[in-house]
């Protein structure tokens, strides 16, 4: 007798090494974008930057390292769940800062309007809250049956230095976090699109957004 899982959701986690330097400038810019922004801790206890007009963060020269690593990572996640690199390109469609102070934690939520997504850890404590939960989907065909296989939420609890990586429909959510500093990560949203004048056959990909046609200029 033979029992296969099928249909699993792949989440990839690896740590990311960037010089003490990098960092530091990372970390420069967090405190000052929260010093900035402060005002929002007053209500919500966290600071996001699809809130305060930061929606590319990966442009600004502190964070662009990151970006190299970030590319090789999802190629490795990519061609783990069997996408043919080879004929995509891969954008960062939009990358935000997430600041949580303490007690803060955010919604459950997903990221419809990507294919993946990817968090990378600045400043953290796994002992102290923070984890981001993904959620087991409401229509999972198990949860309809009178068995008691693990249905259960997934919990990662990160650490500094972490990369995560994972599809972007996917419910989650960030619990509270109970350090008494800040917490900072990075979010981005990523789409994957055929590359540029393509002669394969590309019927159910994104096509590259230099071949778009804008309608209403």
């Amino acid at each position: 007798m033979t029992i296969e899982s099928c249909f699993g959701v792949p989440i990839y986690y690896d740590w990311i090494d960037g010089t003490e330097e990098q960092k530091n400038k990372l970390t420069k810019f967090f405190y000052k974008y929260t010093q900035e922004f402060g005002y929002f801790l007053d209500t919500c206890l966290n600071i996001t930057g699809d809130k305060t007009g930061h929606h590319q963060i990966s442009e600004h020269e502190e964070f662009k390292w990151i970006n190299n690593y970030l590319y090789d990572h999802v190629i490795r996640y990519l061609t783990e769940i069997g996408v043919d690199v080879s004929k995509h390109k891969i954008y960062i469609q939009k990358s935000w800062p997430v600041v949580c102070d303490t007690d803060g934690a955010v919604a459950q939520h997903n990221h419809r309007n990507a294919h993946i997504s990817a968090v990378y850890y600045l400043k953290c404590d796994k002992n102290n809250g923070g984890d981001i939960v993904f959620m087991c989907p409401p229509d999972h065909v198990l949860k309809k049956l009178p068995v008691t296989i693990d249905k259960k939420n997934r919990i990662y609890s990160p650490t500094e230095n972490q990369l995560l990586i994972f599809p972007s429909s996917l419910e989650h959510r960030v619990t509270e976090f109970t350090g008494n500093d800040f917490r900072f990560s990075i979010s981005y949203d990523i789409m994957i699109t055929s590359k540029d004048k393509t002669d394969w056959d590309s019927e159910h990909h994104v096509s590259d957004p230099t071949m778009w046609v804008s309608l209403g200029d």
